[in-house]
């Protein structure tokens, strides 16, 4: 059984605790949004911000979803942090297996009303 033609996507954001991390994970995840979050603690962010050099540390938190709930989930992610330009950011998924991917697509279906 193959799994259907549908695009699955990682997204990744960073957020500045474990906090925000897991309970932007937690409001996706129970939206149907994305089928699961990791959230990876403690890396170290060095990155240019109105003209001075920052250094924070954060958490990453990357959220496995198709590429049709990409838009709602960049929406509900920026409404939900903290930051004024929060990063977000999607890499495509090449090669997944079919078990894996028909239980992300499934864990996914958000309706068009959404």
């Amino acid at each position: 059984m193959s799994i259907p033609a549908v695009k699955t996507v990682v997204a990744y954001v960073t957020t500045p605790s474990k906090e925000v991390g897991t309970k932007l994970a937690r409001t996706v995840v129970t939206e149907g949004l994305v089928g699961c979050a990791n959230i990876i603690p403690g890396v170290t962010s060095v990155y240019q911000w109105k003209g001075e050099i920052e250094e924070d540390e954060e958490h990453v938190v990357l959220l496995k979803t198709v590429d049709s709930n990409v838009q709602k989930l960049e929406e509900r992610v920026k409404s939900l942090h903290p930051a004024e330009t929060p990063c977000f950011f999607t890499l495509p998924i090449d090669r997944i297996s079919n078990d894996f991917g028909k239980w992300l697509i499934d864990s996914t279906k958000v309706t068009e009303s959404g």
